[in-house]
């Protein structure tokens, strides 16, 4: 129950500290509304300085002028006491004027507006209508008069787009010469030839208008979701408050398992920070005092008390999603290839049109079928049928590609920018090798390793856990168990003092620490000691391994003359001794980057006249994919740097993007010769037709007839087949030597449904988790080329 004197429809005060005060209202059918009366009220109070409302808590947040415990009852008291009254009040701050109507009546015509590009049935249904109409004319005796008005009403999104030329560009465009041409014919009689025209124009209209890019506010959704409950550390102790209520100075206190939402500084504590996602770090960074931890950072282990310093919009993801908010946006339609070259025609058709009304001594029916020759409609609906083609065989392929643009802007790319984390390796450690020392057993030896590491959250346990399960060890139980922060594991099993980690956790426990192989392919490994008994056991070594098909996907693009350069937030020693790995020169290796110098990378090399593809998967890469001509992300990508790609990946194979840029480069060899099989019929017969008469029909069929071929033409690229390059030859190889199943016979080998395995192919871990399912141990992974399950090589 409120406390007296405080309405009716608050719950309770919340939270107050301060001059900040906190209080939820009643949960009724119309909590969302009565928020916005409080909103309204307490703004329009003197004694407040700010107010907003949590609709999804139900709760509003006040912000008082002074800082004095008694004015915020006295804030409350002054509120209306019940619903009726709080919706009196309102109108009369609002002057009796419906301003939430006018705001909402706004919103719905912004909507309206913007459906008006959007592809919806209704743009074609007066067109088919009034072709319907004009071939049931004759049959029916319809008045033409009649019929020729309702094929005008049809054709008014061609007036509107002729009148739009000459208005706001200035010139005549392809659209006048098709209201020109039905007008006339109309107006003559002659009903068929027009009404077919404007079907096929609106047609390819609605399917052009489809291609277009869908525009997500992920950036706005990745603040939201950082918003959370917090630990704020107040004088008597700490309160739980939203995250959107810090401010810098504020001091909050963390445990494992937390999401950071702020920018701050560790004012006391100790513990193992997950960063991959905003700065490619794979390996998880140990902080302490004085060190500086972002907004999206994820405790893993220990405990922090954290300074605030940046919140919302000021963080560094903040900072990333306004940078996106920033970039270029590109227009989607396919580049507009159709329109720049049927523009073009319009003034000579229109000369040509004029000497065959001389020569015609007047004929208006000859002059208007030359009309109908024009470029428009068969490009309006060939390109874009080759678009959607192609968009739908991306997707057999496992490809998500959301615009034409971004495969018209792949065929020209000459630069492919990569991330290195998530990206060209696997985004996460795994156990590489594992050296057995002082004539030590793997199994017994790995079964303490994993017995002493599970349980545990931190990705290099999980890595040792995970590759003890694909041997088929099983773990023992815990005599005694202890962990160190930003060490290691100390632990007693089987009567055995275990400890697992890193050099520190060996100094600490009086071990030496040994010498770990110095060897090439071990440069970026980073060791983990299995110490038993005080004595060295075992080396196991862990890295974020290379993707299976990174190293043969930079040498194809190598021998396709595409530049290749490497992106990365980590540290120089480990990007130079990955990108000799891959095969890059040191010069295409750009280690130690920030979000906002990926995103200048791109920006220079787009403005030294290069086409740039940008291939990400983190958060600290959604800035450069937002300024590339095509970003490129990953399925199991983050949330943000997925919606911003005009491609993705959806089998997480980065060398599918060859697959995508042929694709692409097939997708625009078609287009081009559809602007002939288009261009030299309607050309040729419009010049013939300056001096010999052409009906309008004829005009229509041979008009028509060519958008046809050109459509059929277009609807090759859904022969598509992926070229056996490099990578694809490998992956093929590897194939020959591994066994092969169908989805249902795997199922019935693992004892899952069909389903599971479908849902969970397209994830990162799918291989580790085939391996603890399948009764031998064994790893699959899917082959999209002939939808089969493969055996791990």
């Amino acid at each position: 129950m409120p406390e007296p004197g405080i309405p009716g429809y608050v719950e309770g005060i919340l939270h107050q500290h301060g001059r900040r005060l906190r209080f939820r209202v009643i949960e009724s059918a119309n909590k969302a509304q009565t928020l916005r009366h409080c909103e309204l009220l307490l703004a329009a109070d003197s004694r407040v300085e700010s107010v907003r409302v949590n609709p999804l808590a139900g709760c509003c947040i006040v912000t008082l002028q002074e800082d004095k415990a008694e004015a915020v009852k006295v804030l409350l008291e002054s509120l209306p006491t019940d619903l009726n009254g709080l919706q009196v009040a309102v109108r009369e701050l609002q002057g009796g004027g419906d301003k939430e109507l006018q705001e909402t009546s706004a919103d719905k015509n912004g909507s309206i507006a913007d459906e008006e590009d959007r592809f919806v049935p209704q743009r074609i249904i007066l067109p088919l209508s009034s072709l319907a109409l004009a071939l049931l004319a004759g049959p029916l005796s319809l008045p033409p008069l009649a019929v020729g008005g309702f094929i005008l009403v049809a054709a008014h999104l061609s007036f509107k787009r002729a009148a739009q030329g000459l208005i706001e560009e200035r010139r005549l465009n392809v659209d006048f010469l098709d209201a020109l041409a039905v007008t006339l014919h109309s107006l003559e009689g002659f009903l068929v030839g027009p009404a077919l025209m404007i079907s096929m124009i609106e047609g390819g209209e609605a399917v052009r208008d489809a291609t277009q890019r869908t525009a997500l506010s992920a950036n706005t959704d990745l603040l939201a979701g950082l918003q959370t409950n917090v630990r704020l550390l107040v004088d008597d102790g700490e309160v739980f408050v939203p995250s959107n209520q810090l401010a810098p100075g504020d001091r909050i206190s963390l445990f494992p398992g937390d999401q950071i939402p702020i920018d701050g500084v560790i004012e006391s504590g100790e513990g193992s920070l997950e960063v991959v996602k905003l700065t490619g770090e794979s390996v998880p960074r140990f902080a302490g005092a004085g060190d500086e931890v972002l907004a999206g950072f994820i405790l893993l282990d220990g405990s922090l008390i954290v300074e605030t310093r940046a919140t919302g919009k000021d963080t560094r993801i903040g900072q990333i999603t306004s940078m996106i908010e920033a970039a270029p946006v590109f227009d989607t339609r396919v580049g507009n290839v159709a329109g720049r070259v049927a523009n073009r025609f319009v003034i000579p058709t229109l000369l040509l049109a004029g000497v065959s009304l001389l020569f015609s001594a007047g004929n208006i029916a000859q002059a208007a079928s030359l009309l109908m020759f024009d470029l428009g409609t068969g490009l309006r609906v060939s390109v874009p049928t080759a678009i959607m083609a192609a968009l739908s065989k991306a997707g057999s392929h496992g490809l998500l590609i959301r615009s034409g643009r971004a495969l018209e802007q792949l065929v020209d790319v000459d630069v492919v920018v990569f991330d290195k984390t998530g990206t060209l390796t696997q985004g996460h450690p795994s156990v590489v090798r594992v050296d057995l020392m002082n004539g030590g057993e793997l199994r017994p030896l790995m079964q303490l390793a994993i017995s002493a590491e599970q349980g545990l959250n931190h990705p290099v346990a999980k890595a040792i856990v995970e590759h003890g399960e694909k041997l088929g060890i099983t773990p023992l139980d815990c005599e005694d168990w202890g962990y160190r922060i930003g060490r290691g594991v100390v632990a007693t099993i089987d009567g055995h003092e275990v400890l697992v980690g890193n050099g520190k956790l060996l100094e600490a426990m009086d071990v030496d620490v040994p010498n770990h192989s110095n060897e090439k392919e071990l440069e970026t490994a980073t060791p983990v000691y299995l110490v038993v008994d005080k004595r060295i056991s075992a080396i196991l070594y862990t890295e974020d391994a290379l993707r299976r098909d990174s190293k043969e996907l930079v040498a194809e693009l190598h021998r396709r003359g595409i530049q290749t350069h490497m992106l990365t937030g980590d540290v120089s020693s480990v990007a130079h001794a990955v990108a000799r790995r891959l095969g890059l020169e040191e010069q295409e290796v750009h280690a130690e980057a920030l979000p906002d110098e990926k995103a200048d990378l791109v920006k220079r090399l787009c403005a030294e006249g290069h086409k740039v593809a940008f291939v990400g998967d983190g958060i600290n890469d959604s800035a450069a994919l937002a300024y590339a001509d095509v970003s490129v992300s990953f399925a199991s990508g983050s949330d943000l740097a997925r919606e911003t790609a005009d491609i993705v990946l959806t089998n997480d194979r980065v060398s599918d993007l060859l697959m995508a840029k042929d694709l692409a480069e097939l997708t625009f060899q078609l287009v081009r010769q559809n602007i002939g099989i288009v261009g030299i019929p309607n050309l040729s017969a419009l010049l013939l037709g300056t001096f010999i008469p052409v009906s309008p029909i004829t005009a229509v069929l041979l008009n028509n007839g060519s958008c046809l071929v050109a459509a059929a033409n277009a609807m090759r690229v859904l022969g598509f087949q992926a070229k056996a390059n490099a990578v694809g030859t490998t992956a093929e190889a590897s194939m020959a030597t591994t066994t092969t199943m169908t989805c249902v016979e795997l199922a019935e080998r693992l004892g899952v449904s069909r389903q599971i395995i479908t849902a969970r192919r397209g994830r990162n871990d799918f291989k580790t988790w085939v391996a603890t399912q399948d009764p031998e141990g064994l790893s699959w992974r899917y082959c999209q080329e002939n939808r089969l399950y493969a055996t791990c090589g």
